[in-house]
């Protein structure tokens, strides 16, 4: 049995290579040629005419050229089977009248083929393909009728017998096979499906196990986000409570300051009583800006370094002249931690412009830059004065201050005095946990 399915399968072709319907198509067209030529054979033993003979040779040379075709070339299409039909119909019609007509064989065999080219024949075609045949037993059945002189009858009841009995056993061996070849392959495609379709449903359960898993784990992880976004924006409500006091007490400091510097006749303590006020402002105003913000711990640089710049001058003129004052900050968002380092040395580098550089300058003006740099800020503060100038001790810890908090800034100052002061600041974005001295 082993052996037979190979032999069948060498024949049909491969499985995997070959559809259902072109191994049908192949088996067909082997089985055919070796019938016309065990049936050109029969003829010629058994004395038929001689044009039954040539017809089933021809039979056998188209067959296999059919086989060839198909197997070898691998080419099936819907032309190729409608190409068979009409051969067959062809030889066989002509067989038909050589053959004894309607008490012949042929038209057992036009049936038998009509079943079989149903099977191998797309769906759509499969009505084309029995009008043609039964047009064409219609056909045959109706010239025999006008034309009985063109069927050459059998010359004896043996000779009957033995064209029929060869023709239904090679039609029934034929018909077996193929129908056999097509249960099987129906069979083994339809477990194959059977197959794949258990395994979809089982996939179709796993992804409904993880959709459900999945879905369950969206609730937990929108639970845990609303609580998450609750307590950041309560801790975010703290912080900016808590900037609002810490403005409030500076405030307050700076107010207390601002009284004991007036109460204080010598100049000296004074001017380092005011300085120290300003000091405060600038923190003042970072707090300030953190509890007006969404954002409670970065700060907006361009909007801070304006307010700054004016708070001093103010402090110091009296008046506010814009013209004087020019800013190119980008908009870099700074944490509060760097903010408020960076706005104390600001405060230091405008409040000793605002001291010395504009006594006798007719058109003061004041320059401020930040920008962000790969892995740096640069800050610059510039004035068109006559150039810093050594003013004791107050200018001394001012310095030093700036000089400490650069430490905690990871950073450097240049300064140039040539025109005016410009004095460049370059810091890291990266705070560096230095306590001040």
């Amino acid at each position: 049995m082993q052996q037979i399915k190979k032999y069948v399968s060498a024949i049909t072709g491969d499985s995997q290579a070959f559809r259902l319907e072109h191994r049908i198509f192949n088996i067909s067209s082997f089985l055919i040629t070796t019938f016309a030529i065990v049936g050109a054979v029969a003829n010629y033993l058994i004395d038929l005419p001689p044009a039954t003979v040539w017809l089933s040779v021809a039979g056998a040379l188209i067959s296999a050229w059919l086989y060839f075709v198909g197997r070898v070339k691998r080419i099936f299409s819907a032309s190729l089977i409608f190409c068979y039909v009409a051969a067959s119909l062809g030889l066989l019609s002509v067989m038909h009248f050589y053959n004894g007509g309607i008490d012949g064989n042929l038209f057992y065999l036009i049936i038998m083929l009509l079943n079989i080219f149903l099977l191998m024949v797309p769906p759509r075609y499969q009505y084309w393909v029995f009008g043609i045949m039964y047009t064409d037993l219609l056909l045959l059945l109706v010239l025999e009728y006008y034309n009985p002189g063109w069927v050459i009858p059998y010359d004896s009841q043996e000779e009957r017998m033995i064209d029929y009995g060869v023709t239904l056993l090679y039609s029934m061996f034929y018909t077996t096979i193929v129908i056999v070849t097509f249960r099987k392959s129906y069979n083994s495609e339809r477990q194959k499906v059977v197959e794949q379709n258990n395994q979809l449903l089982t996939l179709n359960e796993q992804i409904l196990s993880q959709q459900k898993r999945l879905e369950e784990k969206t609730h937990e992880l929108e639970a845990s986000v609303k609580i998450a976004n609750e307590r950041n924006e309560h801790i975010n409500m703290l912080l900016r409570e808590l900037n609002h006091r810490v403005k409030n007490n500076l405030q307050v400091v700076s107010s207390l300051l601002n009284l004991q510097a007036y109460a204080i006749t010598d100049e000296n303590a004074r001017r380092a009583l005011l300085e120290g006020k300003n000091r405060l402002l600038s923190m003042i105003l970072i707090h300030q800006r953190l509890y007006q913000n969404d954002n409670a711990t970065e700060i907006y640089m361009p909007d801070y370094l304006k307010d700054l710049t004016e708070t001093i001058m103010f402090t110091y003129s009296n008046e506010f002249d814009e013209d004087m004052l020019e800013y190119d900050v980008e908009p870099i968002w700074m944490n509060v931690e760097a903010a408020i380092p960076v706005g104390l040395i600001c405060n230091e580098l405008i409040t000793n412009a605002f001291k010395y550089a504009y006594a006798e300058i007719d058109e003061p003006l004041l320059h401020i830059k930040l920008s962000a740099m790969p892995d740096k800020y640069l800050l610059q503060v510039s004035d068109n004065g006559p150039g810093m100038q050594d003013n004791g001790q107050a200018k001394t810890f001012g310095l030093d201050l700036i000089s400490s908090l650069l430490k905690q800034l990871d950073g450097n100052m240049e300064m140039d005095t040539d025109a005016g002061t410009k004095v460049t600041v370059k810091f890291s974005k990266v705070l560096k946990p230095v306590l001040l001295e």
